[in-house]
Formats: structure tokens, sequence, C-alpha cells
């Protein structure tokens, strides 16, 4: 019997199969949402290997309210002015759905070294920080399913033919792609690597040959349902652990004993050097935008250390056009259907734009951790995760500036105090903050124990003695313009 009878009774075999697995699909997928699970589902590949029509089919036999798409191209330059996963961190599944890349970061990245915009020896750098992303999704409970679709060089180039020949898909073919058909086997070589350099138990690849396009649908589907039904086994395991969220002590460094406290300063003085600085901060921050550095400034500390009004002096005389204040409070029910950290890359900012958070993700490990808002395997793991995140930022050429604003507990009595018997600032204060205040040392102790885990070179903290408010003004903007001043010299934002 010849290969080409062989194909068409395997064809005549599969069609069933397919309609059969679309029907399976659909139980598991309903199954996996009633339990909340989030899904992931990345389909990489080469130029003419069926993505489109492949994933095009799968979607068609599933219920349209349980999945989104995000289709990645080289060419789309929004995105490019952020860092590179901030756009796949944009298109996170939330609780009960099934998000699709239709092409992902991998793609990026090796476009890129195609290019030669990426040095091969750079590679392993985005791998790690792509490695990062899927484990911290997976910690989170998201299932991620990887497929990288491949076809023959020779079907390949006759698909583009194909394609080329018909006046209505012309257009999908360009010179670009015959290029990479002409790398085919170093970009195949290219591949190899980054799959054995990205698989892992929880993320494994799935390398599919598409020149039998319903062979390859079979494959799909079977990867999918598998990973799916997985999930929904591991789902159910976990219903019956415990959630640990006792206290654990720390009993390092403390960093907040050092922020020493002086006396009061002069306000004439103070108005005089405030004015300096300002004109100064609002040359830096031109100088920001014309070399297209992203800034990211964080602003924490104790109820009432005065955040808010450091804040005010930084942004007082700069173009409101360069920067952006996210104000942090408690998650809404869309945020908590998320990873915890997706609410914050949604804000990261731009090339030459700032973007001040008042409060930020490390609520994680500060207040859900003392109010019991998370679990202790959850807090603990946040470190890491925090630190990948500034990293990847870091990396991307983002500048991080953290302050913790620290002011003692009587400090923070008086202002209180007078936030409630001044009708004007009433609103500041809430019974909320009056609890916090009870579980004063349990909050020093984390605080030394997140500074201890999070201060890194690229990412420094800076305590700030608040207890004189102008004190804390001037010290916040003399760190940013040092910050900035280094970065205008020294930073150089790479291809992706």
């Amino acid at each position: 019997m010849s290969d080409a009878t062989n194909l068409v009774g395997t064809r005549r075999i599969e069609k069933p199969k397919i309609k059969d697995l679309a029907i399976r699909l659909g139980v598991v997928q309903r199954e996996a949402k009633e339990l909340g699970i989030p899904a992931l589902v990345l389909i990489e590949g080469l130029d003419a290997s069926e993505k489109g029509a492949l994933l095009n089919q799968i979607l068609l036999e599933m219920d349209s309210r349980a999945y989104e798409v995000y289709s990645t191209h080289a060419s789309h330059i929004e995105p490019r002015a952020y860092p590179l996963l901030w756009r796949f961190w944009n298109h996170t599944p939330s609780r009960g759905r099934i998000q699709f890349y239709d092409r992902g970061p991998y793609y990026l990245v090796l476009d890129a070294w195609a290019e030669q915009a990426i040095r091969e020896k750079d590679l392993g750098k985005y791998w790690s920080h792509i490695r990062n992303f899927e484990r911290q999704l997976n910690d989170a409970g998201v299932a991620i399913t990887k497929i990288f679709l491949t076809v023959p060089q020779k079907e390949q180039a006759r698909r583009l033919k194909k394609l080329e020949s018909n006046p209505k898909t012309a257009w999908r073919v360009s010179s670009k792609d015959w290029k990479r058909h002409k790398q085919y086997k170093p970009y195949m070589e290219q591949v190899s690597e980054m799959v054995k350099a990205t698989g892992s138990p929880f993320a494994c690849w799935e390398v599919i040959d598409t020149k039998d396009t319903r062979g390859a649908a079979v494959k799909i589907y079977q990867t999918i349902i598998a990973k799916l039904e997985s999930a929904i086994e591991q789902k159910k395991k976990e219903a019956q652990k415990t959630i640990e969220t006792h206290w654990i002590p720390y009993n390092g460094k403390s960093y907040l004993s050092e922020a020493k406290f002086t006396k009061p300063m002069e306000r004439s003085k103070y108005k005089q050097e405030l004015k300096l600085r300002q004109q100064t901060i609002d040359d830096l921050v031109n100088e920001i935008y014309s070399k297209q550095i992203p800034v990211v400034l964080v602003y924490c500390g104790w109820d009432a250390a005065g955040k808010g009004g450091c804040i005010k002096r930084l942004v007082q005389g700069i173009d409101p056009r360069s920067y952006h204040v996210t104000p942090v409070g408690v998650p809404t029910s869309v945020e908590l259907d998320h990873h915890y950290l997706w609410r914050f890359w949604e804000r990261m900012p731009r090339r030459g734009r700032l973007e001040i958070f008042d409060r930020s993700w490390y609520g994680r490990v500060l207040v859900e951790r003392v109010e019991k808002l998370c679990s202790n395997e959850e807090w603990q793991r946040a470190y890491g995760e925090i630190n990948e995140m500034e990293s990847h930022l870091s990396d991307y050429g983002t500048v991080i500036i953290k302050f913790w604003l620290h002011i003692d507990a009587e400090t923070q009595f008086e202002r209180f105090k007078a936030r409630q018997e001044n009708p004007l600032k009433q609103w500041k204060i809430t019974d909320e903050d009056w609890r916090n205040r009870e579980k004063w040392d349990l909050y020093e102790e984390t605080i030394n124990e997140m500074i201890s885990k999070t201060d890194k070179p690229h990412a420094p903290w800076t305590v700030v003695n608040s207890v004189c408010k102008m004190r804390a003004r001037i010290q916040t903007l003399d760190t940013i313009i040092h910050r900035l001043e280094n970065a205008i010299i020294n930073t150089k934002i790479p291809p992706l």
C-alpha cells in the first residue's frame, strides 16, 4: 500500500477521532471552569505550520465565553515600549478561563535573535525570565500547555508558494517569511536549544509536526485535554490540604532601627531646598524622556508617615504628562481572579515615563501576611516572585526606586489624633488604621524581613526618617535625583 493510501486511511480514522476529542475538550474545559482553574495555552511555531488554521479548529468546538486569544507579532509597535513580559502579564487568564497565546514571548526572542538584535550568548537571560514567569503562574494554579508546531522545510516552501500564488492570500507571505525559510536549519537548531532550556515538569513542550494537519490537530487536542485533566486532579487534591497561616518569626537585622530621628528642619530652609530640587528633577525628567528610560517609584511606609506629601512634592514641578500615580488599595474582585502581581504589571511604565506607586506589591508580604489574608506558602514564595519581577524590569532598563517612610508609634498616634480632630482630614483615618496600630510589633518585624529579602543592587530600599516630614521630602528627592542622574549616564535599553 502506498504512503498516499496510508495517509487517506489515517485521515478517515482521525476525522471521527477529532470530533470525539473536541467533545472531550468541552467537558474538561467546563469542569475546569467550575473548579476555578485558569489555563494558558501557548502555541508557537514556524511560518506556514498552519498555526492559525489549527488554533481556529480547536476554538470552534469550545464555548466562546470560556476563552480569549492574544495574538503576538514582532511588528506590533506599542508593546515594544514596555518590558518583554508586560504584554503577556496583561493577558494572563483569570479563574476558570483559558487564555490562548497565538505565539508568545519565545517567538519574540527568537525573532530578535534571527534579526541579529540579540546575541546568542544573551538568550539564556531571556529564557530565564520567561521560565520565572511560567513558574509564577503555575504556582498560582495556572495550567500551562506549550506547543511548538513544526513543518519540514520543503513543505514550508510549498505552502508559502501556494499562499503567494493566490491574490487573496498573497498578503500573508512577506519577504521576512522567505528569509526565515532560508534560515530554516540554524533557526530549528535554536528552537531545539530553547525547548531544552525552557521545558519543565509543569510547563513542558509538545513539539508537533504539521505535515499531516489532521494528525497534528489530534495531538493538540490530546495535549490540552491531558493538561486540563491533570490540573483538575491536582485541584481536587489541594482542596483537602490544610492552609498554614501561623506566625513565623523573623530574627534578622533591624533596618528600621537605623533610621535615626533628627530635629525638625526650619521651614524657610526647607522651602529654599525644595525649590532647588524640584527644578533639578524637572530637568532630569526631560532627559529621562529623551533617553526613553522607564522609572518605577515605590512609596511604602507606616500609616500617616507622609507618603502622599512626598509624592506631591515630587510631581509638583514636573510635566503631568510624564508621570502617573497609582494608589494601591484593596484588590477588586477582577484583580483577585488573577495572579496578585497582575494588577501591578498592568501599570508598569512605558519608556520615558514615571509610574509612582502609593503602596505596592509589597502588600503581599506585609498586610496580607500579618492579617493572614494569604497562606505562609504564598507570602514566602512572594519574596522570590517580587525579586524576579524587579529583576526583569531592571534588565529591561527600568530604574526602580523604593522608599520606606519610617516613624515611631508615638508620632503615628499624634498624627492619627490630629486627623481625627480636623474635619478636612477625617477621611484619612479609619477604624482599620487604629486596629493596625495594635499589631505594631508584628508589622515592624515583617518590614525588616521584607527589606532583608528584597533589598537588591538594582532595586535597593531607602529607609527614610519621616518624623520630620520636611526632611523626609528632601531626602526622597535627593535619592531620586541621584538615581536618575546615574541612570541617564549608565542605562542602556535592550532591544526586547
